[in-house]
């Protein structure tokens, strides 16, 4: 870290002592939570804390050190007896990477381990200001009441959430099945950072199910909070409701909402003390929300689609074959996300994020948004000036106004004031081109933007006049304009009038002491004698200490200190004209401050219609961001036509592509088509070789069905998409050693959530499932769960796989097809073995594969060639084993029948054996292989035709195999 770290003071040893008495008498808390203390400038961490801070943050264990302890309190130290200092620069630091990026929970101190501040990935209000970064995600935070056990197996979660950044709150039941699919969904979709959880740890009835809830939850990337059942009671809750959204309707609320959710609900606002915050009473907004209203997506979608940055990209594409190993990913773009976010404001930033999470579900809000990104795309011009002019320069009013609700200044006012000057710019900007009547704009077009965009803002004009009027009063707009000044108006108050005057008068005398000064010692005003104003003396003189020696000439000049830079001086007259201006200064900005109040408050009442104006331009900044990554993609992207629900399951792809792969750098991206129809091809098996790009082709066809549902246009030449109510995947399982659950248990647990969640509506990825445990049971889990989802389920599903048994499932089922991934095989022979050259395509084409090329992959990465030999030995003697079992089974043989069968030839073999041995054929170099195949297989032909104690048929098996 390149911040100075400052040094743990006490005034003595007694106080360090006691310190660090404290710190071990302090109760046991969870690993998870990091304890901080603030020492007034700086803070500091102790014990194994201090010791994460050092590794997590500094990435070095010199910053540590040892704390000076007694004997008694040493042996009370069951963590590190070692400390930390860090600077506030460096705690914003680690409160982003515990909170924002980790999900650990942060208590901070006094010195006296006074807990002052606590504060946890859903709720961050407290240490806000500590933070200082702008924040693109909404913060929110769930509470769960669970009904467990009921008839049917299903479970029933009342659920509540805050979002204390938009100051909303919501409530909702969800019925839930075993795998509690629904509750990722909801988890997911709000994009929840923390879930209170009753304790039902000690229950032993419950212990089951808990595990379960938190597991999903933990899935999310979202921190589980136990709180005690007694917290979940629904009592008085629709008054405390009352209080926070300022409507009476409140109460009764209990007839609209289940007592679960009502009791989630009082277990939130205790464990956020909404009430005990002046800021946020009456201006809660209630809130609905549905599951159904949006595409339901699991956590596997979220990583299997790339939606956020999980790591590098591989790249696929016709490339080198080692560049397919390269995990350095050197295009700058990594997720759908990172390629979707062209947005220039940060509220834009926020509903993007939010939007990635919610695809829409309703045909009539998707085609919406394609018609504003197919407006914004023929509007070129439009969008350039949105993007280049105006909304680059929108703040972000969310935390504008929250700071305004806090400690507000008139730096801020002016921000918002300068933010209200720009909405009649873009209101007009927008008027001129729908007016325009050359531009080929239908009315239906012209409606929508009217009713989106235009008659939004339009509408809060008038109450942002009257701020504008307000600001332009009181606030001295020429002093900011001109030196950045932030003052207000001395016209608009007597009494600051007056003071200015005063102050004016009195510092012009001061500039006309310095002159005379500066003509009575012979030096220039400007180079020699300074006028400052000092943090001790007020307005005084200074020369430097070698032009100090005429002062003492002249006995009207007071010496008042001398350090390195000069002598410090005064005179009488200028000490009292000092004190004076130093008085009506402080008065002035006590007066000051107290109007800024004032402003500020009015500035806060119109919160509202800012926060609106802030949405309607937060929607426009995404179509403009999905209008301009559409055009300027390495090949434009074209609107889909899309079917609803109701009407025809069909989706049509010609020539698609995978958005984030195909900008990577130096990638060449090979587009390929899809095509499912329900009833006809709606269950896709995909085999091929390794690398082929099986995995890449079945997960764009999930992104493009997201981009499509999000509203954007898709990577296509053309593209008939069918709504899905959820994507589902099952793709590249790991384990979780720390929880105990294997590769193979993630995967059954991930198939397990998408039988009990699919619809025939849903769209189905599964890459390579059964891989995880032998051969035989991997298939036989394989085909099940396939021939379950294309009988019973009957939705779309792409099924890539490298059990080459399952493309058979297509003569059974006529609605699977078969898919593979085309290689071209030359046989190249050479000195020492035939070696095949395999180039990938990269094309989907119709059928199926009967290879995968694995031990190609490892050719490609340079294993050594002693291993490849033997891999491909191994592969033919199992392909050979392979049919031997099948002629086995045709045979019908037992056990007993085949061991006695193996023993008389056994026999046989030996008596050839000696009499090779007789005949002096025992040398190695005398019997080749070839030699060796050539009387085996006489010796076995002579067996069949005349060994009469050998089984009939063991015999027959003999024949099929040799004749």
């Amino acid at each position: 870290m390149s911040a100075t770290r400052p040094e743990l003071k006490f005034s003595d040893v007694s106080e360090e002592r006691g310190f660090y008495r404290k710190f071990v008498a302090l109760p046991d808390k969870p690993q998870s939570t990091i304890r901080i203390v603030d020492r007034g400038d700086y803070y500091t961490v102790v014990g194994n804390d201090a010791v994460f801070v050092a590794e997590s943050i500094y990435h070095t264990n010199s910053v540590l050190k040892s704390c000076n302890v007694d004997q008694l309190t040493a042996k009370s130290f069951t963590e590190p007896c070692q400390y930390v200092t860090i600077s506030p620069q460096i705690l914003a630091n680690l409160l982003k990477y515990c909170l924002l990026d980790n999900g650990y929970k942060v208590e901070i101190y006094d010195k006296n381990w006074r807990l002052m501040k606590n504060a946890s990935p859903g709720n961050i209000e407290q240490v806000n200001e500590l933070l200082n970064v702008a924040i693109n995600t909404s913060i929110v935070i769930a509470s769960l009441k669970i009904q467990l056990n009921s008839k049917d197996g299903n479970s029933t979660l009342g659920i509540a959430f805050v979002d204390t950044t938009t100051l909303k709150i919501g409530m909702l039941d969800i019925v839930d099945n075993e795998v509690y699919s629904n509750l990722e969904s909801f988890l997911i979709q709000l994009g929840v950072k923390e879930c209170l959880v009753q304790d039902f740890t000690n229950v032993d009835s419950a212990k089951n199910e808990m595990k379960k809830i938190m597991s999903v939850i933990d899935r999310c990337d979202c921190v589980v909070t136990l709180v005690k059942s007694s917290q979940f009671m629904e009592k008085d809750v629709e008054l405390d409701l009352a209080k926070l959204i300022d409507n009476e309707l409140a109460l009764s609320l209990p007839q609209k909402y289940s007592n679960l959710a009502m009791g989630a609900c009082h277990a939130l606002i205790n464990y956020l003390r909404l009430l005990n915050n002046q800021e946020y009473l009456g201006n809660f907004e209630l809130i609905e929300h549905s599951l159904k209203e949006f595409m339901k997506l699991d956590a596997s979608a979220i990583k299997a689609l790339n939606l956020y940055s999980q790591g590098p990209v591989q790249p696929f594409g016709p490339s080198p074959a080692t560049s397919l190993f390269n995990t350095s990913n050197k295009g700058k773009i990594s997720s759908l996300f990172q390629l979707l976010n062209n947005c220039k404001t940060n509220a834009g930033v926020r509903l993007l994020n939010e939007w990635l999470k919610q695809p829409l579900t309703g045909i009539e809000g998707i085609h919406e948004r394609h018609d504003l990104v197919e407006y914004m795309m023929d509007q070129l011009e439009l969008r350039q000036v949105l993007q280049s002019d105006f909304l680059p320069l929108i703040p972000d009013v969310r935390n504008l106004t929250k700071k305004l609700n806090k400690n507000g200044t008139l730096e801020d006012v002016l921000k918002i004031y300068q933010f209200t000057k720009r909405i009649p710019d873009i209101s007009q900007l927008f008027q001129g081109y729908i007016d325009d009547n050359d531009n080929g704009m239908s009315s239906q077009l012209r409606d929508l933007v009217n009713k989106t965009w235009l008659e939004p803002l339009s509408i809060h004009l008038d109450p942002l006049v009257k701020l504008q009027e307000m600001v332009e009063t009181t606030v001295d707009l020429d002093a900011y304009e001109e030196n950045n000044e932030f003052m207000i108006r001395v016209e608009f108050n007597e009494d600051l009038a007056d003071i200015k005057v005063k102050l004016d008068e009195a510092k012009e005398r001061i500039k006309e002491i310095h002159l005379e000064a500066a003509d009575n010692l012979g030096f220039d005003p400007d180079k020699k004698l300074k006028l400052e104003n000092h943090h001790l003396h007020g307005w005084c003189l200074r020369l430097t200490r070698n032009d100090a020696k005429e002062l003492r000439k002249h006995k009207e000049y007071v010496e008042l200190s001398t350090v390195k830079a000069g002598i410090f001086f005064s005179t009488r007259e200028l000490k009292d004209i000092a004190k004076t201006a130093s008085s009506l200064e402080k008065e002035y900005e006590k007066l000051q401050s107290s109007l800024v109040k004032e402003i500020v408050n009015i500035t806060v009442t119109y919160t509202p219609v800012m926060e609106k104006i802030s949405l309607v331009l937060a929607h426009l900044d995404v179509i403009v961001s999905f209008a301009h990554i559409s055009s300027y993609a390495p090949i434009p992207y074209i609107r889909p036509t899309m079917y609803s629900m109701d009407s025809e399951r069909k989706t049509k792809l010609v020539g698609s592509r995978h958005p984030v792969l195909e900008m990577q750098d130096d990638l060449n991206f090979i587009s390929n088509d899809v095509h499912l129809e329900k009833g006809s091809s709606d269950f896709l098996i995909i085999t091929g070789p390794n690398m082929g790009g099986k995995s890449t082709y079945i997960r764009q066809v999930g992104v493009i069905s997201l981009l499509a549902q999000i509203g954007c246009f898709v990577p296509c030449e053309e593209a008939d998409i069918a709504i899905v109510d959820a994507i589902l995947c099952r793709v590249g399982a790991g384990d979780s050693q720390l929880k105990g659950v294997s590769t193979f248990m993630v995967e059954m647990l991930e198939t397990s959530s998408i039988l009990k969640n699919a619809t025939n509506n849903s769209l189905i990825i599964i890459d390579e499932l059964g891989r995880g445990t032998s051969t035989y049971d991997g298939f036989g889990l394989a085909w099940s769960i396939a021939e379950h989802i294309a009988k019973n389920i009957g939705c779309f599903t792409l099924f890539a796989t490298h059990f080459h048994e399952l493309t058979t499932m297509s003569d059974q089922l006529s609605n699977v097809k078969n898919l593979h991934v085309v290689a071209h095989i030359e046989d190249k022979p050479t000195m020492t073995l035939n070696k095949d050259e395999i180039t990938l395509l990269y094309k989907v084409e119709p059928g199926i594969s009967d290879q995968s090329f694995g031990i190609h992959v490892a050719e490609v990465v340079k294993f050594p060639q002693k291993i490849i030999k033997m891999a491909k030995r191994k592969a033919i003697e199992l392909e050979s084993l392979k049919e031997d079992e099948a002629l086995l089974k045709k045979a019908k043989l037992s056990i007993t029948e085949i061991n006695e069968g193996n023993k008389e030839l056994r026999r046989v073999l030996k008596k050839w054996v000696e009499e090779a041995k007789a005949e002096g054929l025992d040398d190695p170099s005398k019997l080749t292989e070839e030699v060796c195949r050539e009387k085996v297989e006489e010796l076995i032909k002579s067996i069949i035709e005349q060994d009469q104690n050998i089984d009939v048929k063991y015999l027959d098996y003999l024949k099929e195999m040799f004749l």
